[in-house]
């Protein structure tokens, strides 16, 4: 072998170890950039107008999602409650079900009076029930009550003597309110509301593609039943 390639080659071999190592950190940082563009975790509705509602217990109020919208639908209610929810619920494909938020919106219309409120007191809490259409069997889940934080309630809380006469009164009222027949429980004093609220926060289920049916019940009385779809799309 002739001095020239001699050296060739003993070159090669040393400059081989840094060729090799330059080649690992190349592959190194491109995976370490493709694996630091996590994908958005966003959730898309349809109609479109569901991604732009809040929903909580303290997001209350009429929108555009809201039941019988653009109408008022307190204005024709009583002693019913109506629901909404969107048609279809889409979730990016690229991201583990596990790492996205569940939300299935669901927008409440109710009018009660305050006789079917008093004899049906114990039935006071809202639930919600929804099941797959092609199982029968019904998740249920309570919609607690949520308290203000520390420093942000509206007012003064009512003292102990406030709240201890009050709770006499109530007591009076669902005594009495237990004479009344179900058609007499449309006469007097009502009040309606709007409650925007996020049903997996309340219902212990698979957050999961398919169709669902659901409906919300308060006070005895069952609002509407209703369809959405929960489907995953690749182009998120």
């Amino acid at each position: 072998m002739s001095t020239n390639s001699l050296n060739v080659s003993q070159q090669l071999k040393s400059i081989l170890p840094l060729i090799l190592w330059m080649l690992a950190a190349s592959v190194s940082c491109q995976t370490l950039k493709q694996d630091s563009v996590m994908p958005t975790t966003t959730i898309r509705f349809i109609p479109e107008t569901f991604n732009d509602l809040k929903v909580g217990a303290f997001h209350g109020g009429r929108n555009p999602c809201s039941p019988m919208s653009p109408e008022k639908a307190t204005s024709y209610l009583m002693n019913e409650t109506l629901i909404n929810v969107p048609e279809k619920i889409i979730l990016p494909s690229s991201v583990p079900l596990e790492s996205i938020k569940p939300i299935i919106p669901v927008c409440v219309a109710s009018v009660f009076t305050a006789r079917r409120g008093a004899k049906y007191a114990h039935l006071s809490e809202g639930v919600f029930h929804i099941r797959k259409t092609d199982s029968e069997h019904w998740f249920k889940g309570i919609i607690y009550e949520e308290l203000w934080d520390e420093g942000e309630m509206p007012g003064p809380a009512p003292d102990e003597e406030v709240v201890e006469k009050r709770r006499k009164e109530r007591e009076k009222q669902i005594a009495k309110a237990q004479q009344y027949t179900d058609d007499e429980l449309n006469e007097g004093n009502f009040s309606g509301e709007y409650r925007n609220l996020n049903l997996m926060q309340y219902v212990d289920m698979p957050f999961e593609p398919g169709v669902y049916e659901l409906y919300y019940s308060a006070l005895g009385i069952e609002s509407n039943r209703v369809q959405v779809e929960i489907v995953c799309l690749p182009f998120f």
